[in-house]
């Protein structure tokens, strides 16, 4: 997934870009109100200040930088930097002490709109040529039949699945390639084990210095020091830009890798569609936990390991705790392959909701606004 596809939908890149664009205007806003009272210290190496009107242009510069860079996924290069001179615009022209900053305000102001005007006239032309072109096909990789659905497009004698836009197989029916008579229940959010998620140590770990730095920039925009707000701001946005960097590749539909050793569970699942995604094989699974009701998800590998397209069941290997891991291992226990593949002949698979994988660091998310509430509460009371 390109940067500029998923900038589109990424909360933490938009929200990264969101705080630097206040701070670009917040900071011209300081420097133009607060210029003329700063009081310098000088001795024969220089001169320094502590007050933030002093250094608030050396701030606001990679701010506004910054602020464009995240935004051009969403606006588009030209009209992401128009807005950035925009802002800095209105900080350097409201309440403005001098003519320099009118000067300034003035002249970023005129570019602002210039490159705005610009980046308007280049999306509509993108949209006006987007339209003559028409619409593009779903999908990303052609769509193999091998389960218990109804097949569009390409299936084998046991049926198929419907190709959506992300690649994945949707719509089941009998073998025979019918409807089935009973619809599949409703996509699942795995809310308990995201919670047990939310409190372990690891998260923690990440959670809290998230959470002080959030509190941080709220108190210090409310009432605290400033250098708290300005510290606090830029480190909630570097993490907000290093979780947006972790979700490029995530899909919700699809299970995440990475199963510990020490929980790892090898528990039969079926098979219901598969397809290809790029390089890799997409495989539209129910899982059968020994304990635990069962689920539907999406597993990709770059090879058919266990030859599933052919019996239509396999192995997996999953955290009980975390059902989002879900993995296929190159060499399953023959015991447990050879009765997934049997429970196939006997019967169908039961029907299960889909899982819904949440997205990477979402339990930390969870935790550091829970910490953070109380912080502020706390703040508030002393």
């Amino acid at each position: 997934m390109s940067t500029r596809a998923y900038g589109r939908t990424s909360w933490p890149w938009g929200a990264a870009a969101v705080l630097l664009f206040w701070q670009t205007w917040y900071l011209c806003h300081v420097y133009a109100t607060e210029r003329s009272g700063v009081r310098w210290t000088c001795d024969d190496e220089g001169c320094a200040t502590d007050q933030l009107a002093g250094g608030a242009l050396f701030l606001a510069a990679p701010s506004a930088v910054g602020a464009a860079l995240l935004a051009a996924p969403y606006l588009g290069g030209s009209a992401a930097t128009g807005l950035a001179a925009l802002l800095a615009a209105f900080g350097f022209l409201a309440g403005r002490e001098d003519d320099h900053a009118v000067f300034v305000g003035y002249g970023l102001a005129a570019l602002g709109t210039i490159l705005l005007a610009a980046g308007a006239v280049r999306g509509v032309r993108g949209a006006v040529r987007g339209a003559r072109r028409g619409p593009r096909p779903d999908g990303d990789g052609s769509g193999y039949g091998a389960g218990d659905g109804g097949a569009a497009g390409g299936g084998n004698g046991n049926g198929g699945g419907v190709g959506n836009e992300n690649g994945g197989a949707v719509g089941d029916g009998d073998p025979r390639g019918g409807p089935s008579e009973t619809p599949a229940p409703a996509p699942r959010l795995p809310l308990g084990p995201l919670l047990w998620t939310a409190v372990a140590p690891g998260t923690l770990a990440v959670a809290v210095p998230a959470a002080v730095a959030a509190t941080a920039f709220l108190h210090g925009a409310l009432d605290g020091p400033r250098w708290a707000m300005v510290l606090g701001l830029n480190v909630t946005a570097a993490l907000l830009f290093l979780l947006a960097r972790l979700r490029l590749g995530h899909r919700p539909g699809v299970a995440r890798g990475g199963v510990a050793p020490a929980r790892a569970a090898h528990v039969p699942a079926r098979l219901h569609a598969f397809r290809g995604r790029g390089t890799a094989l997409v495989f539209d699974l129910t899982v059968l936990p020994e304990a635990g009701a069962p689920y539907r998800i999406e597993v990709e590998h770059s090879v058919d390991l266990q030859d599933v397209r052919t019996h239509r069941a396999a192995v997996v290997r999953h955290d009980p705790r975390r059902p989002w891991r879900v993995e296929l291992p190159q060499h399953p226990p023959t015991a447990t392959l050879n009765r997934a593949r049997a429970a196939v002949r006997t019967g169908d698979a039961p029907p299960a909701p889909r899982l819904r994988t949440p997205a990477p660091g979402t339990p930390a998310v969870l935790t550091a606004a829970v910490l953070t509430g109380a912080l502020l509460v706390l703040l508030a009371r002393v």
